[in-house]
């Protein structure tokens, strides 16, 4: 239990750090084209207010960032994270659970100030649209996690193969939806959608394929080895 804490703090801290440097370089980034903006219109333009709207946009703003952050911090930093762990006797598994509670801790945190900016705009949150949301963020951190647990498991050259392979699936796949909708009658694709358009199913297939990302992520997380590249 020591050691699950341990690397579940240190996981977290690690995150953190990159999502605080992530939101300062945003903002320097916004603070140097509105400088570049006054020099070039010669009009400065300073409105700070503490209102309802830009507290919304602020909430929305570190909940992006957060989540954006994750995402990327699930693809890439695996295999970093799980040679530190081997070196400090972390066992795969515990390395595994403490990076998921992790992310369940995110999560909740995100979804928290979704649930915050929904009430701010609208004074109701709705459950159905709550859950979306959970399911959507879901979906895009444990499909982050099996990708990046997979290429934890292969060398340069194969991540650049995967990788190559990806997005021609992706390019492919995009053809394909495009020459059904041209194949397929407006009336018919408008049939189509309405036939499945319901939250439980959208629902179902969505917790189908986060328990199909989770599954993956597991098993290549403990088969993961140390390797020279």
């Amino acid at each position: 239990m020591e050691k699950l804490n341990k690397q579940y703090l240190k996981q977290l801290s690690h995150y953190s750090w990159l999502t605080l440097i992530s939101i300062i370089s945003i903002l320097g980034v916004s603070a140097v084209f509105y400088l570049l903006a006054i020099l070039f219109s010669g009009h400065i333009d300073v409105s700070i207010s503490i209102g309802g709207g830009n507290l919304v946009s602020m909430l929305a703003f570190l909940r992006d960032v957060m989540v954006l952050v994750l995402v990327i911090f699930s693809i890439c930093t695996p295999y970093q994270i799980f040679k530190e762990a081997i070196a400090n006797g972390v066992s795969r598994w515990t390395n595994w659970l403490a990076h998921h509670l992790m992310v369940i801790t995110v999560l909740v945190v995100a979804w928290l100030m979704n649930a915050l900016i929904k009430l701010l705009q609208s004074g109701t949150v709705t459950w159905s649209q709550q859950w979306a949301i959970i399911i959507s963020m879901l979906i895009g951190v444990t499909t982050a996690g099996a990708l990046g647990n997979l290429y934890g498991l292969m060398s340069m050259r194969w991540k650049i193969i995967l990788t190559i392979a990806l997005l021609a699936s992706f390019f492919v796949l995009c053809w394909l939806v495009v020459r059904l909708a041209l194949l397929v009658t407006p009336e018919r694709v408008v049939m189509m959608i309405q036939s499945i358009n319901h939250p439980i199913v959208w629902n179902g297939l969505g917790l189908i394929w986060v328990a199909l990302m989770v599954g993956i992520d597991y098993l290549c997380a403990l088969h993961m080895q140390l390797r020279r590249d």
